[in-house]
C-alpha cells in the first residue's frame, strides 16, 4: 500500500509540475495568437510559414525527454534483469529526471520572458488573454485525462511504462502548444462572442440616447492612411468642435466599442471612427453600432490580400461604410485613387473629391514644396486659397489633408480655422515622422505598416533630402501572392532613391535586393542583417554627418525570421 501511495503522489506532484510548466511555457504562444487578433485562420498561417519558431524549443524539449527517458528505461531494465531493480531507486531517478525537465523548460521560460520584454508591442493581459489561459488550461488536462494510461499495474514493467507513457503524453502536449491554442481559441469562440456581443449593444446603447442625439459622426475607412487621417481631421476640427477620435490605431469592432463606452462623453459634438478590416464584413460590423453620417474613404489599394485574395473583394469591403449611411449622408473620396474615383462615380448621396492636382476636384492643391521642416501647398477651395504649412512629408499626407479640408468645409470651418488647424497638425508617431538626431543624421521615421504606395512615397520624400541617403527595411508583407512582386518593385524604386539599403531579414528581403541588382544597384551598398537590432548597430557604424536615414516599416514580433 505504502509503494501505491507514493506512486501515486509521484505521479500527481509530476502531474502538478508539468502544468505549472504549461502555463509559465504558455505566454509566448498566446502573445503571437494575440498578435494575430485571436484570429485562428491568420494564426494557423503564422504557423505555416513560421514552424520553426513555433515549435522550435518544444520539440527540443521532447527530444530531450525522449533521451533522459531512454537512458532510464534502459538501466532500470537492466537492474530488473539482474535483479536488482527497487521502485523506490525508480522513483528517485525519476524525480532527478523530472527536476532536471524543470530546469530547462525554467530557462526556456526566463528566455521568452526577456523576448517578450524587448517586443515592439508587448503582451497584454487583456480579460481575453486571460480567458484563453484558462482554455488552453482546461484544454491541457481534457487532453492530458484522454491519454491516461489505462492498462493494469501488476508488475515492475508495467509501473515503468505508466510513468513513461504518462509524462511522455504530458510532454507530447507541452511541446504542441501552438496545436492546443488553436484548440483552445475554437473552444473560446462562443464565450467570446456572447462578450462581444455583450459589449457591442451597451456601445449602441450609449449612442443611441438622446444627449448623443446631434453627435456628428464620421467613419474614416482606407487601405492606408486611416491612422493619418483621422488625427489630422481631429485637429482641424478641433478649431470649432469639441472632438472625440479613436485613440491611436484603435480601429477594429472592439477597439471602437472600448472607445465610446470608456472615453465618449456628451460634451463631445464629433466623433470620428477609424474602421479597419481583415475581412469582409469587418467594416459593416462597426458601422451598424456606429452608424456614421460622414464617410471618407482615404484610399483602396493591395493591403491584406493574404485574407481578402483579391482587390474586388478590397474595394466591396471599404464600400461598406459608404453603404451604411442612409440617404442624407456625405461621402468623400480621393479622385486620384481609381477604385474610389469608380465609387465615387456610382454615388448617389451627397458627395465630394479631392485631388492633389485634378482641378476638377472639389478641393485639390498647387504649388506643393518640401523642406526639411515639413510641406507647404496652397488648397484650392469654395471659400478660396487656403495656404497651408505643415509639418508631415510626403504627397499622400498632402492627400489625406486635402480630404479633412474638404469634410472641414463641409461642417463650416472658415479659412482661417483650417489654416489655423493644418499647421497645428502634428507628425503621427511612425508615419513619415522628421527626427532631427543629435549626431548630425536626419531620421525619418515611417515604421508603420508599410504598403505598396506609401512605400514609393516615402522613398519620393527621402529622393528630394540632400545628402547620403540610407534606407533600413524589412519590406512589405500582407500582400499575398503579390508580395515578392511588390517587393521586386519596392527594390526597383529604391535603386533610384536611395545610396545605401539596410534589409532586414535575409529570406524576406531577397525579392527586393533582386529589385535593386536589376536597376543596378552597387551590391557593395546593399547590408542585410538578421533584425532591427542588427540594422542599427549597421547603421552606427556607417553613417556620419548629413546622413538622411528612413526607416520604412517596422514588423510586429510575429514576423520575425
Amino acid at each position: 500500500m505504502n509503494i501505491i501511495i507514493e506512486l501515486l503522489i509521484g505521479f500527481f506532484v509530476g502531474s502538478l509540475g508539468m502544468w505549472t510548466i504549461y502555463m509559465m511555457m504558455l505566454p509566448k504562444t498566446l502573445h503571437m495568437m494575440q498578435l494575430e487578433g485571436y484570429n485562428n485562420k491568420d494564426y494557423i498561417r503564422w504557423i505555416v510559414k513560421n514552424p520553426k519558431k513555433a515549435f522550435k524549443s518544444g520539440v527540443k524539449q521532447l527530444v530531450a525527454l525522449a533521451l533522459c527517458y531512454g537512458v532510464i528505461l534502459l538501466a532500470n531494465l537492466i537492474a530488473i534483469r539482474q535483479n536488482a531493480f527497487s521502485i523506490r531507486l525508480f522513483l528517485f531517478e525519476f524525480l532527478i529526471f523530472v527536476a532536471a525537465f524543470y530546469c530547462i523548460n525554467i530557462n526556456q521560460y526566463i528566455k521568452d520572458k526577456r523576448e517578450r520584454k524587448n517586443a515592439k508591442k508587448k503582451l497584454v493581459y487583456t480579460a481575453r488573454a486571460k480567458r484563453l489561459m484558462f482554455y488552453n488550461f482546461v484544454t491541457f488536462v481534457l487532453l492530458q485525462a484522454g491519454f491516461l494510461y489505462s492498462e493494469e499495474i501488476n508488475t515492475a514493467y508495467d509501473i515503468i511504462n505508466m510513468y513513461f507513457y504518462n509524462f511522455a503524453v504530458l510532454a507530447f502536449l507541452i511541446a504542441t502548444i501552438p496545436v492546443n491554442m488553436i484548440i483552445a481559441n475554437w473552444i473560446a469562440w462562443p464565450t467570446e462572442q456572447w462578450v462581444k456581443e455583450r459589449y457591442v449593444n451597451s456601445a449602441r446603447r450609449k449612442l443611441n440616447k438622446k444627449e448623443y442625439k446631434n453627435l456628428i459622426k464620421i467613419g474614416i475607412t482606407g487601405s492606408y492612411g486611416k491612422t493619418s487621417t483621422k488625427f489630422i481631421l481631429e485637429t482641424i476640427l478641433k478649431e470649432k468642435y469639441n472632438v472625440f477620435a479613436t485613440p491611436e490605431s484603435y480601429n477594429t469592432t472592439m477597439g471602437n466599442v472600448r472607445a465610446i463606452r470608456e472615453k465618449l462623453s456628451p460634451e463631445h459634438e464629433v466623433f470620428i471612427s477609424e474602421m479597419g478590416a481583415r475581412y469582409k464584413n469587418d467594416i459593416k460590423e462597426i458601422c451598424d453600432f456606429v452608424n456614421p453620417q460622414f464617410a471618407i474613404i482615404t484610399s483602396i489599394g493591395p493591403q491584406h490580400l493574404e485574407t481578402f485574395k483579391n482587390i474586388d473583394n478590397i474595394v466591396k469591403t471599404k464600400a461598406e461604410l459608404i453603404n451604411s449611411l442612409d440617404t442624407s449622408g456625405v461621402v468623400f473620396l480621393p479622385m486620384d485613387n481609381e477604385h474610389c474615383l469608380k465609387l465615387y462615380n456610382k454615388e448617389t448621396r451627397k458627395k465630394f473629391c479631392y485631388s492633389l492636382s485634378n482641378k476638377k476636384a472639389d478641393v485639390y492643391a498647387k504649388n506643393i514644396s518640401f523642406d526639411k521642416n515639413g510641406s507647404s501647398f496652397v488648397a484650392v477651395t469654395k471659400l478660396g486659397d487656403i495656404k497651408c504649412n505643415t509639418r508631415l512629408l510626403g504627397e499622400h499626407n498632402i492627400l489625406n489633408i486635402l480630404g479633412c479640408i474638404t469634410i472641414a468645409i463641409e461642417l463650416g470651418l472658415d479659412k482661417f480655422q483650417i489654416e489655423n488647424g493644418v499647421s497645428n497638425i502634428e507628425p503621427v508617431p511612425h508615419r513619415l515622422q522628421l527626427i532631427d538626431n543629435k549626431n548630425g543624421t536626419i531620421v525619418i521615421d515611417d515604421a508603420f505598416n508599410s504598403n505598396p504606395v506609401g512605400a514609393k512615397m516615402a522613398l519620393d520624400v527621402l529622393s528630394k533630402f540632400d545628402g547620403r541617403r540610407i534606407i533600413i527595411t524589412p519590406g512589405m508583407v500582407e500582400l499575398g501572392t503579390e508580395e515578392k512582386n511588390e517587393n521586386k518593385k519596392f527594390g526597383i524604386h529604391m535603386a533610384k532613391c536611395v545610396d545605401i539599403a539596410i534589409l532586414v531579414g535575409p529570406k524576406r528581403s531577397e525579392p527586393i535586393v533582386e529589385g535593386l541588382r536589376e536597376n543596378g544597384f552597387d551590391d557593395a551598398n546593399i547590408y542585410i542583417v538578421k533584425d532591427l537590432k542588427g540594422a542599427t548597430e549597421k547603421l552606427a557604424k556607417i553613417s556620419r554627418m548629413g546622413d538622411v536615414v528612413l526607416f520604412e516599416n517596422d514588423l510586429p514580433d510575429n514576423y520575425n525570421e
